[in-house]
Formats: structure tokens, C-alpha cells, sequence
């Protein structure tokens, strides 16, 4: 099993507006958010996950960080936070994703060039999916990765809890209405859902299948 490292911070305290003490009360009475127990207690968490599924294909960075508030997000420092603290397999996804990133960046750049080329495989999503409703670089940079991590989680909990997850995860992730943001996010993840094969006889001509036929199966 590979080892985890967790990047140190800063040790915070949050603290919501305490309400008007009464004068014959005495203390403070408000709710107190200890930053650090929920930061250790994800990170309890990811230990936990690391120790009860074999993720040692899909790690490419082994330091992490657990910052409380965070978006999630892969460099330089491999980034989560706290909200899943009530679904191991939902942070595992969210893990998995952000790794992705990192295996996928050693292939694909990571930004699009400024020399205004294109990147081989980005133009033969951008012709898979020519009426993309958000149609920037990153949207299908994002297919990419989104692919790898539902491949991964296929291989991990089997394809109907896979599929079953990340379409939770959607759900929880995006409000309406749909912020430019959350229509990106839902647009590829639906994509990789939906066009799943596709999508993959691309990566599979790129070699950007990790474990080619033990997840989804590109035919």
C-alpha cells in the first residue's frame, strides 16, 4: 500500500456569532465549530479508505491535504475537505477524481496551450460532443478525468454502485439553478454516464485506461 503523506496547516477555530448573553447567565452561549476535530476526523476517514480498498493503481500523489471549507482540487497539493464525512465511498470518488488529475496531467496539459494549438484528444472529444453546452478546454480535460474515476470506482464497488454514486454525487454537488459551473460539472459527468463507451475507445487509443478490462469494459 502506498503511503499517505497529510500536508500540515494552520490549526483554526471557527467560531459563529455568539447570541446576547443574559445578565444572570453566565458563559457564552453559542455553537462552536472546532475546524481541527472535523479536519482529523477526515482524515480518519481517508485512512479508513485507504485501509479497506486497494487504491494503490489510482495514487499518483501521496501527499494530501483536509482543509475544512475547501473546493476539492488536485494541485499542486492533492486538496479535500470535510462534507463527505457520511459517506466513505462518496470521498473515495472525490479522492479518486483529484488523483486522476494528476495521472491524466503526465499525458494531457493541464491548461490549454497558448500557442493556441490543440491537444490530439481534446479535439476528438470536442467532435464527440460538438454541441457541448460549455465548450471551454477544461470542460473536456474534465471528461477526461471523469472517466478515469468513475473506470476506477467501476473497479472498486462494481459498475451499478459506481454509476449509482457518482450520480448522487451530482445531485449533491449542483443546485438550481445551474450556475455556469454546476452546468459544466453536470454536463461531463452526465456525458461520461451516458456515452461511457465512447468516451472510452477515445482514452483507450490515447492509453489513459489505467487497468484496462478490470473496470469498464471499452469494447
Amino acid at each position: 500500500m502506498k503511503k499517505i503523506i497529510f500536508s500540515a496547516i494552520a490549526v483554526v477555530i471557527s467560531l459563529s456569532s455568539a447570541t446576547p448573553v443574559q445578565a444572570q447567565n453566565a458563559g457564552t452561549e453559542s455553537e462552536i465549530i472546532f475546524v481541527q476535530e472535523k479536519e482529523d476526523e477526515a482524515r480518519q476517514q481517508l485512512r479508513r479508505i485507504l485501509s479497506s480498498y486497494d487504491l494503490d493503481n489510482w495514487i499518483f500523489t501521496e501527499e494530501v491535504r483536509i482543509k475544512m471549507g475547501a473546493q476539492p482540487y488536485s494541485h499542486p497539493i492533492l486538496t479535500l475537505n470535510t462534507d463527505f464525512l457520511d459517506s466513505d465511498e462518496q470521498q473515495m470518488s472525490i479522492f479518486v477524481h483529484e488523483q486522476a488529475h494528476w495521472f491524466v496531467s503526465d499525458t494531457v496539459p493541464y491548461r490549454a496551450p497558448k500557442n493556441g494549438e490543440e491537444v490530439e484528444i481534446i479535439n476528438e472529444l470536442r467532435q464527440l460532443f460538438p454541441n457541448a453546452p460549455v465548450s471551454g478546454y477544461s470542460t473536456f480535460l474534465h471528461l477526461i478525468v471523469g472517466w478515469v474515476e468513475l473506470d476506477a470506482m467501476v473497479e472498486l464497488v462494481g459498475e451499478e454502485k459506481a454509476r449509482q454514486l457518482l450520480r448522487k454525487k451530482i445531485q449533491r454537488l449542483t443546485g438550481e439553478p445551474l450556475s455556469q459551473v454546476d452546468q459544466r460539472y453536470k454536463w461531463y459527468n452526465m456525458r461520461v454516464l451516458e456515452n461511457t463507451q465512447e468516451i472510452g475507445m477515445i482514452l483507450a487509443e490515447h492509453d489513459l485506461i489505467i487497468t484496462p478490462g478490470k473496470g469498464l469494459i471499452v469494447k
